[in-house]
């Protein structure tokens, strides 16, 4: 399966993680990973995410029968610099904020923004378009089919393109 850029304030799309069994808090830290997406797969140019500051963590709220995450909820501070590598132009941005994410039995997910911030990068195909989508505000989602089209649902606040912006 082609896995998508999918970089949200409160976690990397679609990863399912149980909690470890000794753990003594429902809580489990996640760490964003540093990503380079190539030119053409969401901006014209190569797109670069350094992870500055990370103090996410989530937690699996139900599962399904066989034990896999049915619902996560994500939350905390993650902070990225991105870089238009072609330029070496960046800009930071803060992705702090709460979602959840709802896995279905055919692979497919949806993340629901509950407020802060998170980002989304899309490729051709996907909706709206291609572009790494920054959003501010609450009611936003993304919903991600089993066969890796990805759509973003607009919410109350802002929307900013990093294409554009660092383009």
């Amino acid at each position: 399966m082609l896995r998508k850029t999918l970089t949200l304030a409160l976690a990397v799309a679609a990863l399912a993680v149980a909690p470890s069994a000794d753990a003594k808090s429902p809580w489990t830290p996640y760490h964003s990973q540093d990503f380079v997406d190539a030119a053409g797969t969401v901006c014209p140019f190569e797109l670069a995410g350094h992870i500055v500051s990370d103090k996410e963590r989530y937690r699996t709220t139900a599962y399904f029968p066989d034990g896999s995450p049915r619902y996560q909820e994500f939350t905390g501070q993650l902070i990225i610099r991105y870089t238009n590598t072609a330029t070496g132009e960046s800009v930071v941005r803060n992705l702090t904020g709460r979602g959840d994410f709802e896995y279905f039995a055919d692979g497919g997910f949806t993340l629901y923004d509950k407020g802060g911030h998170f980002g989304a990068g899309l490729h051709p195909g996907d909706d709206p378009g291609a572009g790494y989508y920054v959003v501010t505000g609450h009611g936003w989602a993304v919903h991600g089919d089993a066969d890796g089209h990805y759509t973003l649902i607009e919410g109350h606040g802002t929307i900013e393109n990093l294409c554009l912006t660092l383009g």
